[in-house]
């Protein structure tokens, strides 16, 4: 599929009746009649505005088994990951599409997961550790104080990541300290805990925020806590 160009997106895509539709969306796939529920809407408008999203590319639809009134309903997904974004500064004022893949995502999960303040940390985290990076098969946000940022982390590396990376120390431009504080774990150790409906883990994973999941991995186990 080729990519989508800004020419070819209205910015007002992006705005009422059809980013709502888009959000609901994002947070899980649906059908058309539990959107018109969700964003208190009739079943004709919603179909109408999911036919212009359709046509941007922006979501797909699918037959799902699942059947409603003896026939298969139809699920709507996002179907184009993307980042829509605008600067305007003294000299200059321009829009501007990213397409969201692995090469990019960590950069814009870590914007927008983060408060400003934060945000030099785990940039300079993310370049200065990326042997980190290579050695986890996912990484999530948990929360961040004053002198530290917490992150989950799905490794196969535990030994090595918990020896020398559980804890950090990262400093920004100004001079300050923040510790990165990293939750380390295997993927058994994650279902198991989560089998058992252990309060650690069914929390992690209920507040974690990805910043790093090229295989979906945590995005899967995150949606499985949601359904136990």
């Amino acid at each position: 599929m080729n990519n989508i160009t800004y020419e070819e997106i209205n910015p007002e895509i992006f705005s009422n009746n059809k980013w709502l539709i888009l959000k609901e969306i994002a947070e899980a796939p649906q059908s058309p009649s539990d959107l018109a529920l969700k964003t208190n809407t009739s079943l004709s408008n919603i179909t109408q505005q999911l036919k212009l999203l359709e046509a941007y590319r922006l979501v797909r639809k699918e037959k799902s088994e699942e059947k409603s009134s003896g026939k298969p309903r139809t699920i709507y997904y996002i179907n184009t990951e993307l980042v829509y974004s605008v600067i305007l500064r003294n000299g200059k004022a321009e829009r501007k599409l990213f397409m969201i893949d692995n090469a990019n995502s960590l950069f814009f999960n870590i914007i927008f997961s983060m408060n400003q303040e934060d945000l030099t940390f785990m940039l300079k985290f993310s370049f200065k550790y990326e042997d980190i990076l290579k050695k986890c098969k996912a990484i999530g946000f948990l929360k961040s104080t004053k002198d530290s940022i917490e992150l989950f982390l799905i490794t196969d590396h535990l030994d090595e990541i918990r020896s020398k990376f559980s804890n950090i120390f990262v400093d920004d431009h100004h001079g300050k300290t923040k510790k990165i504080i990293n939750w380390s774990h295997n993927e058994f150790e994650v279902n198991d805990g989560l089998t058992r409906k252990d309060k650690y883990y069914m929390d992690m994973i209920k507040n974690v925020q990805i910043i790093h999941d090229p295989n979906s991995i945590l995005r899967n186990i995150k949606t499985h806590r949601e359904n136990m």
